[in-house]
């Protein structure tokens, strides 16, 4: 709906003009497009730029945008509503084998997901082998702050970005003992991972998970997935993921980063 038929619809009885707007804001997000500002959503939308903001922030306290300093990124829910599913979709269906043959070297779950809010949601994933007590496929989430691509996605965010974050979601639970959660805690964790350009969780999701994680990027060099791999101690060790999994998996995060990129041409 453009401005000009939603003025026309405001007119009329029981119409709700704020909704209107928010939406027409989701109608502007697209996989071609998914990142823009206060200044570009005011401008596309035809209203004022504090108008803008406090709908943008909404919908980041909804999960459909994330915020990134100045900018507002769609995430996968604003993208399946604005009908950029499908898109999305075939961009992680074309990194999918790269993902398998990582599982099928190593005979261990490999994953790739995205952040959403303080939660990591998979795009990609071998369902066939897996490390946790419940079966995790494609589009099911799992805490960011207990998990080692949660880690690699959040150390990608502003640290006023994610402290925005964490005030809006509340404190975080933990999934065991070793479960970081306080705050300061967090945040030396993920300049950590920010300094060696990857992430480990070990014992944090579930007591015996073990795993290893680095960034994927777009044709801008920003952060917009992690690629994950998995395993139990009963069957590895931490240095054996460290020593063994991680070269491999960041070789392969390369790859898959310029394979993203030519997609998004």
């Amino acid at each position: 709906m453009d401005l000009i038929n939603t003025i026309n619809q405001a007119k009329k009885k029981d119409f709700a003009l704020t909704l209107a707007r928010g939406l027409t804001v989701i109608d502007t997000y697209s996989a071609e497009r998914p990142t823009m500002t206060t200044s570009e959503i005011a401008r596309r939308v035809g209203i004022s730029r504090a108008a803008a903001r406090r709908l943008l922030l909404t919908l980041v306290a909804f999960d459909y945008l994330e915020c990134d300093g100045p900018r507002f990124r769609a995430t996968q829910k604003i993208l399946n509503i604005s009908g950029a599913g499908p898109i999305a979709d075939a961009m992680w269906q074309k990194i999918t084998a790269d993902v398998l043959a990582i599982s099928n070297r190593f005979n261990e779950p490999c994953s790739v997901a995205v952040l959403n809010g303080m939660n990591i949601v998979f795009v990609v994933r071998d369902s066939k082998r897996r490390i946790f007590s419940a079966p995790l496929s494609v589009g099911d989430k799992l805490p960011a702050h207990c998990s080692a691509g949660g880690k690699v996605l959040l150390a990608s965010l502003e640290p006023d970005t994610f402290r925005q974050r964490l005030s809006t979601t509340g404190p975080l639970r933990p999934r065991t003992a070793n479960s970081i959660v306080a705050p300061d805690e967090l945040a030396r964790e993920l300049r950590l991972v920010r300094r060696n350009g990857w992430a480990k969780a070990e014992d944090e999701m579930e007591v015996g998970t073990i795993a290893v994680a680095v960034p994927l990027f777009d044709k801008s060099n920003d952060v917009i997935a992690a690629l994950t791999i998995s395993s139990h101690k009963s069957r590895r060790s931490m240095d054996e993921l460290i020593d063994d999994f991680l070269p491999v998996i960041q070789n392969a995060a390369d790859r898959i980063s310029d394979s993203l990129a030519e997609a998004d041409h």
